[in-house]
């Protein structure tokens, strides 16, 4: 976030009308020349800028005037969004690898020794073979689009 920071005053120092011409006299325009904000409180607000932004909140206090400034804004809005999305996969493994529920191929093999075992138990006919495909299709089609369905033990999705 410090190297952001620097980047975006980087640019706003070597750009005319820049986010920090207009940070400099608090957004009011030119107040009096020695009413500057110090050195300190631009980096300050810079870094505001990169936290509020990295992180998708971007209240919109602070930002860009030029084209730099906003081709800058993208890319850190991008970064933003990558880091959340990664950091959103990272949780949701660590949620699913702790479930002690079976995954889908064991479900389904459970489905397949549930059919054998249905098909068994009928001695005048065998269960054809085209409702046996037709069954574990639509069960392997829910788990993967209905959860609601079939997964038993989340109590989140009741």
């Amino acid at each position: 976030m410090h190297i952001l920071a620097c980047i975006w005053l980087y640019i706003g120092v070597n750009t005319d009308d820049s986010w920090i011409n207009h940070y400099e006299y608090g957004f009011e325009g030119a107040i009096a020349e020695g009413d500057k904000r110090s050195a300190t409180e631009i980096y300050i607000a810079s870094f505001y800028w990169v936290v509020t932004t990295l992180t998708t909140v971007g209240y919109g206090d602070y930002k860009g005037f030029t084209k730099d400034e906003y081709i800058f804004t993208m890319a850190v809005e991008f970064v933003g969004f990558l880091f959340f999305s990664i950091m959103m996969g990272f949780i949701n493994e660590i949620f699913f690898e702790g479930s002690n529920e079976p995954d889908s191929n064991e479900k389904l093999d459970q489905v397949d020794v549930w059919l054998v075992q249905l098909d068994n138990s009928r001695i005048s006919k065998q269960l054809p073979r085209v409702l046996y495909d037709k069954i574990r299709h639509y069960i392997r089609e829910s788990m993967t689009h209905d959860h609601k369905k079939l997964i038993e033990g989340f109590d989140f999705l009741h």
